[in-house]
């Protein structure tokens, strides 16, 4: 196979734990937004249910960053971030933009194909 950096293709086993890294620390970063009441709606009659979501958006990303059922995580980050890309209506900034969620989307489904990596606390199915 013609590869322009042919050395480059050792570190191919890596990228499932650059993927999981990049979704968890993103995870637990909107899970902490929606736990300190920074994003919802105005009028704040389900905080609960924001507080509940924050936490398990911060445990999903824990999980992602340990390597812990890794393909199944995979699968509920591609439908988080299809439910957040069709039905999530608020200010866009600029690195959340819809195809932001389109990204987020894809790598959470190459994870159920590529399995946890390196790293991780998981096997792959």
């Amino acid at each position: 196979m013609l590869s322009l950096l042919p050395e480059l293709l050792d570190w191919g086993w890596y990228v499932p734990l650059i993927f999981r890294l990049f979704l968890g620390i993103y995870l637990i970063g909107a899970g902490w937004a929606f736990t300190k009441k920074q994003e919802g709606p105005k009028d704040r009659n389900n905080v609960p249910a924001f507080i509940g979501g924050g936490v398990a958006l911060i445990l999903l990303g824990l999980f992602f960053i340990a390597g812990i059922f890794v393909q199944a995580l995979g699968a509920i980050g591609l439908v988080l971030a299809i439910t957040a890309f069709y039905f999530r209506r608020r200010d866009i900034h600029a690195a959340e933009t819809p195809q932001f969620y389109l990204l987020i989307g894809i790598v959470s489904f190459s994870l159920v194909f590529l399995g946890p990596g390196p790293f991780s606390f998981d096997l792959p199915l």
